[in-house]
């Protein structure tokens, strides 16, 4: 069960990370971005053709992922700023469901449907925690990462200038343009930066996961259940309900009974953190 657990956390932080982007962009944007794991999906198979057809070190195709996620993603920020910053959030929504799904079905048009052979940038290294279970050094870093980017965007978001002049940008782009804020620079450098995470974050568990492109860019669909636990908001929150959502998926492989229906876990989250937002609602109208 301890290594079950554990096993859990590299996928948990993925959708930890991939959830915690999709807050700081919908936080600083107003953008709700479907395409998340898209973008990084299409970071590590690039990497992926990169180590593979072109011969580059692990390291070297790594550096062209990365790049190719965060050119891609501030392309599509460029394109949302451009043509709908003044507009709601709900056509903002379903702006990006269409832009999700063009960039899946180029995807699987470049990429096909069959596992990549994305190649580790961490060391393959184990290390012992005791009681029988171990951890792979890439687990540690993801997690790392995870925790790192909560923290972090915390602390900017909450505490820094930078943090009330992206929150603004989101919140009345029009009068923070009056003022002198480059509202469309600040918008795509936000979109280039969450590209570039979830890049990083799937190419830190594409090699043990052994994933296809759609299935990397089904991420999405976890990531969201995390967002949803963060109510749209909260960072940590989201971190700690994809943390959560994976080591949940993981320990239920060994219950056959319920591994049969792990795929339907996200959805159940999202229904339990939807009735628990309207429980107060809910209780008012009772009374």
């Amino acid at each position: 069960m301890v290594q079950m657990t554990v096993a859990g956390l590299a996928p948990g932080a993925a959708y930890a990370i991939l959830g915690c982007c999709v807050v700081l962009l919908f936080r600083t944007t107003g953008v709700l971005n479907f395409a998340q794991a898209v973008l990084g999906a299409f970071g590590a198979c690039t990497a992926a053709e990169a180590y593979d057809a072109l011969g580059l070190t692990a390291a070297s195709a790594a550096a062209v992922g990365v790049l190719c996620g965060t050119v891609l993603a501030a392309a599509v920020g460029a394109l949302m700023t451009w043509l709908f910053k003044d507009s709601q959030v709900g056509v903002r929504a379903t702006a990006m469901i269409a832009v999700t799904v063009g960039l899946l079905t180029l995807g699987l048009r470049l990429y096909g449907d069959v596992p990549l052979p994305v190649a580790p940038v961490v060391p393959t290294t184990v290390v012992g925690l005791g009681a029988g279970a171990t951890v792979a050094l890439d687990t540690v870093v993801v997690l790392a990462l995870g925790l790192l980017l909560a923290a972090g965007s915390a602390v900017v978001l909450g505490r820094t200038r930078l943090g009330a002049v992206l929150r603004a940008v989101s919140a009345r782009p029009a009068t923070a343009e009056l003022l002198g804020v480059r509202v469309r620079l600040l918008s795509i450098g936000m979109w280039a930066f969450t590209g570039a995470l979830s890049s990083v974050a799937m190419l830190l568990i594409a090699p043990a996961r052994s994933d296809d492109f759609r299935t990397m860019g089904m991420l999405i669909l976890p990531a969201l259940a995390a967002v949803l636990v963060g109510a749209f908001r909260s960072v940590p929150a989201t971190l700690a309900g994809g943390l959560v959502l994976g080591v949940i998926e993981s320990v239920s492989v060994t219950w056959p009974s319920v591994s049969a229906y792990k795929a339907v876990l996200p959805f159940l989250v999202v229904i339990v953190a939807l009735l628990w937002s309207q429980r107060k609602q809910v209780w008012d109208e009772a009374r």
